[in-house]
Order: structure tokens, then C-alpha cells, then sequence
């Protein structure tokens, strides 16, 4: 129905939380001279925070130019603080099966990429995601208030003086 997918399109499966995201990439032909577009979609929260600053560790590699989009849940929803009227939700994935580890606040979002030498260029939380997708389609359906997602490029390596 969609077709093939097109010869610069690599999907690639690992381990975020065991196996090399460089060596991982390397053999799907990516190499960090090139701008890549980074995908990393409904992932992160599955994640330990030693998994995902390893991940941004790695794609610290990449060349200047490259971009990057993920979601991500937000910290208060993992620690509790706040279920968004999302009880059964996170008793399941929290609670029982302890299936999400990972969060951001989107206020911090910024600073953790600039860490790993990548700048965020645009956030977008349900609001604006209802907004900018699903309104124009004549629908009316609401967005998670948990999950957001997040662009960045991939910013020029700082040298020192």
C-alpha cells in the first residue's frame, strides 16, 4: 500500500539498554561525516536514564546538521506527581509491570540535548499537537497529556580556544 521504503531509509532494532548505538548504526551503513535524520519515536520512556544519556552519547557523533525527533513522557507523570487523570495507565505501566522508567520535564528538555551537543529547535505538547494535526482534519480528538515530542538539530562542534 505504501511501497518500499526508500534506499536512504534504515530501520535499525537494538538493545538501547546493552548494545552499542554506534556499532549498531555502522552497520546499517550509517556513517557521522554524513547529516542524518534521527527518529526515536515511543521509546525513551521504556528506557533507564543511563539508557538514554548512552543513546545521546553516541548520536553525539553525528555530523553538524543532522536532526532528530522523539517523544517523551513527562517526569511527573513517571514519578507519580502527577497520573493526569490516568490512573489505570499508570498502574500498568508504573505500578504492576513497570514498563516506563523515563522522563523529562519539557521545561528541561533544552538542557539535557545541549549536554550532548544537540539544540532543540521545536517542542510540542498535546495542545499544540491537537492543534497543528488534528483539527485541520475535522476531527475532534484529544492528545495524551503525557507524552510530547521534541526536534533538534545537531549543533556545530565547539572548539576550544
Amino acid at each position: 500500500m505504501l511501497g518500499e521504503l526508500p534506499l536512504s531509509v534504515r530501520l535499525v532494532a537494538l538493545d538501547f539498554e546493552h548494545d552499542d548505538l554506534l556499532t549498531a548504526l555502522a552497520e546499517h551503513g550509517y556513517r557521522t561525516e554524513y547529516r542524518v535524520f534521527f527518529v526515536c519515536e515511543g521509546v525513551t520512556q521504556y528506557l533507564t536514564e543511563r539508557a538514554v544519556r548512552r543513546t545521546l552519547e553516541g548520536l553525539r557523533a553525528a555530523a553538524p546538521g543532522s536532526r532528530m525527533v522523539f517523544t517523551y513522557v513527562r517526569r511527573d507523570f513517571i514519578d507519580g506527581t502527577n497520573r493526569y487523570g490516568t490512573r489505570t495507565l499508570y498502574h500498568t505501566v508504573r505500578q504492576r509491570r513497570q514498563l516506563w522508567h523515563f522522563g523529562l520535564d519539557p521545561e528541561e528538555v533544552a538542557g539535557f540535548l545541549a549536554d550532548y551537543g544537540w539544540r532543540l529547535t521545536e517542542q510540542a505538547g498535546p495542545e499544540e499537537l491537537v492543534q497543528r494535526y488534528v483539527e485541520p482534519t475535522g476531527r475532534n480528538l484529544n492528545a495524551s497529556q503525557i507524552e510530547w515530542s521534541a526536534y533538534a538539530e545537531k549543533s556545530e562542534p565547539v572548539t576550544p580556544r
